[in-house]
Parts: structure tokens; sequence; C-alpha cells
């Protein structure tokens, strides 16, 4: 007499075909894919400001100071002060005669983050 198999032990052998492992395979990607599809749309669609900084932050009149900074997700980074529109990564020196607030604005289509630094200038 033939021995026969309950349902849960075809189940179990099907998926260990090669049509099994194929839909298994689609079934998974799709599964990761569209997670990681809906994170990059649902994560965060706003601009991250990762850093923004000065160094040295204190300065004496005629002497420079390194702004650095790192950005995610921005179409548009503008710093004022006259530094202008800037990569999402990089640095640039700035020689202020006086005490000034440096602030970074990063967009991304109509929303907008920014950040604000002080660079104090030691008068005598």
């Amino acid at each position: 007499m033939a021995e026969t198999k309950n349902y849960w032990e075809m189940q179990k052998s099907f998926w260990k075909t090669p049509v099994g492992i194929v839909i298994w395979s689609c079934l998974l990607f799709a599964f990761l894919g569209g997670g990681l599809l809906a994170l990059n749309i649902f994560g965060s669609p706003y601009p991250i400001i990762e850093s923004f900084h000065a160094d040295p932050i204190v300065v004496s009149p005629g002497e420079a100071s390194n702004l650095s900074w790192s950005v995610i997700g921005a179409s548009r980074i503008v710093i004022d002060q006259g530094v202008g529109a800037v990569a999402l990564k990089g640095y640039t020196e700035v020689m202020p005669h006086k005490t000034t607030e440096y602030t970074l604005t990063a967009t991304n289509g109509t929303i907008n983050r920014s950040m604000s630094l002080k660079i104090m200038v030691d008068e005598p």
C-alpha cells in the first residue's frame, strides 16, 4: 500500500522544488524591495543637517575660521553672510570683521531646515 502524506508535508516539500524556490525568492525580493522603497519615500522627506561647525569659533580681527558642514537629502544648500550656494558636504574659509552668525539652510522641495552658528571676533 502506498504511503500517504498529509497536507502539511506536501506544502513543505513544494518550497524545496525549483518552482517553489523561484516563487519564494520573488516574494522575498518583492517584500524587501517594497520595504526599501517605502523607507525611502516615507522615511524622511526633510533634508537632514548632520553637522555645521566652525573651527576656531573665536578669532582675532583679520583671522580666518573654517566652516564645515554635511547635509543629506537636500536639493539646495545655502549659507548666508555672502558664502552662497554650497555642495552637500564641504568646507570654506570665512574672515568675519565682527561677531557674525552664519545660517546654513537646506532645501528639499518646499521643506527647509536650517542651523546657525556664531563666530566671535575677539576685539582688543
